[in-house]
């Protein structure tokens, strides 16, 4: 709600009551404000973590498959001996 020059109280005690409620007001906004920014925060860290466990590089190695598929390194053995 807008409030008008003309329609401001000429009394200074009513103008520093409306200013400090203004203030308040101001206040109790602005620590919304940073509890929902924390909020934000937050869920984008635990959202930016499961696409980092999902979509990580995985290792494929099984133990011993380096040594199934060794048959070329076996031929070039075999035939440098």
């Amino acid at each position: 709600m807008k409030t008008l020059p003309h329609e401001l109280p000429d009394d200074p005690a009513q103008l520093k009551q409306m200013l400090l409620e203004l203030q308040q007001a101001l206040a109790e906004k602005d620590a919304l404000i940073a509890e929902q920014s924390a909020q934000i925060h937050e869920l984008l860290a635990q959202y930016n973590a499961r696409l980092a466990r999902e979509f990580a590089k995985k290792s494929e190695k099984l133990p011993g498959a380096g040594e199934v598929f060794n048959e070329a390194e076996a031929e070039l053995d075999a035939e440098q001996v």
